[in-house]
């Protein structure tokens, strides 16, 4: 029983909870508040002949079925006799019976049962939705111990976790960078990562997986505006100016990638605004971008920054005016190193 405040009437009142209808009911009113509701707790059965003697053995009725693995996981799995357990069954017998099951065992389930555990690991480590975890489970599953898409232990298996992590958010448009999963997956390089990203996406392209290739292989921008500007504490009307100066700046030919566009769209807005000023060491660390890199992009951004920035926001003179000053500072400051 735990304490809520009842809709009918208006209090806090003691909730009960009926286990055999799965209902929540007010106990002043009698109003269910919520039916049906699903028990996750862990389910124990007694298997003894008499429940109510002293022989009485409650159990675990068994895991739960696992759609991704063609065996259910469901199957008998017979342990290494130890060396002073008691058994009706003969130390000899048991071994045999060991020995026979790992010549039929699945070894492939095994390695994916791993991929699962370290997608998991990946997935909690970057604070993400369960759905983006079924996602790249899904994923690893379809790697089914072809000559093409055999798994392979060790780094190459980490490398294809954080990949199916990466597909799963890009897919689901929850923008994480490579960066960002490479810096939780285990010893786990950005080269690695890619590569696995390019098998996956020619596996799902065989398999007609319902994703374009355009939004596969495309950073969802926009998420990436409101979590980077939530980080840096900018203000709603510079992240609407930043968020039409990123979709304004696709018209134009700027050889840079998304996020580094993205990170030189906040330096600018930022040093115009008054008030929402941020260093571009501050953006760097966020954004994950290198100085240099935003530096270079706010050059290449330059020619064109007086048609992308919103003219509500500032007008072409200030804009123009600003980044030449700042652009003069950062030369100057390169001729006296």
């Amino acid at each position: 029983m735990e304490e809520e405040t009842c809709l009918d009437c208006k209090r806090a009142t003691i909730m009960v909870i009926d286990h055999s209808s799965g209902d929540t009911i007010c106990s002043e009113c009698g109003l269910v508040l919520e039916a049906h509701i699903i028990d996750f707790f862990e389910e124990w059965r007694t298997f003894a002949s008499d429940d109510n003697g002293s022989d009485r053995d409650p159990n675990r009725v068994g895991a739960p079925t696992n759609p991704l693995l063609k065996s259910g996981d469901l199957a008998t799995v017979i342990e290494k006799p130890k060396e002073n357990a008691s058994s009706f069954v003969s130390k000899e017998e048991i071994s045999t019976l060991y020995r026979a099951q790992n010549q039929v065992k699945n070894h492939e389930e095994d390695l994916i049962r791993k991929a699962f555990g370290e997608t998991q690991r990946i997935t909690e480590a970057l604070d993400l939705h369960i759905k983006i975890k079924s996602r790249a489970c899904e994923i690893i599953s379809r790697f089914d111990g072809h000559a093409n898409t055999k798994l392979r232990r060790g780094k190459k298996l980490n490398a294809l976790c954080a990949a199916s992590v990466s597909t799963a958010c890009r897919e689901l448009n929850l923008s994480r960078t490579l960066k960002e999963i490479s810096m939780v997956a285990n010893g786990v390089s950005l080269k690695d990562i890619h590569k696995q990203a390019l098998v996956i996406k020619h596996l799902l392209e065989s398999e007609q997986a319902s994703v374009s290739g355009a939004n596969a292989s495309t950073i969802n921008t926009g998420e990436l505006v409101r979590r980077f500007c939530s980080k840096l504490d900018i203000g709603q009307r510079e992240i609407k100016a930043i968020r039409e100066a990123v979709e304004k700046s696709a018209n134009f030919v700027i050889r840079r990638n998304p996020k580094s566009i993205l990170a030189a769209v906040i330096f600018i807005i930022s040093h115009i605004s008054q008030t929402n000023k941020r260093p571009i060491r501050e953006i760097a660390i966020v954004s994950k971008v290198v100085e240099n890199t935003i530096k270079n992009s706010v050059k290449d951004i330059f020619p064109c920054a007086s048609k992308i920035i919103p003219n509500w926001y500032a007008c072409e003179e200030d804009v123009i005016k600003k980044l030449r000053d700042i652009i003069a500072s950062w030369d100057s400051a390169k001729l006296s190193v």
